[in-house]
């Protein structure tokens, strides 16, 4: 057979579960992203550019492959942007945003991005800027 088919029981299982599912990654993200800031607080920030968004088709998030440059040379991280409702921050390729490298290790970056659960001072001034 060509593809897999789904007892209603399995069928309702599913949306049952999957959304459960999505709470529990989105809350692991929330605390690891928290942690991340609050350990790079002091870190100094600059210009990251967005160079690649890959959706993720399994849960409600796009990871996000930036650039930056330091003193020491050129450097790329990644993130996860998470879609919420209450933060409609609409990123494309291009776009540019804050992040913070750790002075020691300039391979070390945060992405710095406004959330609903930092304040709202931060919110409203948006940091992504378009050329």
């Amino acid at each position: 057979m060509a593809g897999t088919a789904f007892l209603p029981l399995e069928e309702w299982l599913a949306r049952l579960l999957h959304p459960l599912y999505v709470r529990v990654r989105t809350g692991q993200f929330q605390r690891a992203r928290g942690a991340s800031l609050a350990a790079s607080a002091d870190w100094p920030q600059t210009q990251a550019t967005v160079h690649q968004i890959v959706w993720d088709s399994s849960l409600p998030r796009e990871q996000l492959l930036y650039s930056y440059s330091t003193n020491d040379g050129y450097f790329s991280g990644s993130t996860w942007h998470w879609f919420e409702r209450m933060n409609a921050c609409e990123l494309r390729v291009g776009d540019s945003s804050q992040i913070r490298v750790n002075p020691d290790n300039s391979e070390e970056s945060v992405y710095v991005e406004p959330s609903t659960t930092e304040s709202a001072a931060l919110s409203a001034s948006l940091v992504v800027k378009r050329p």
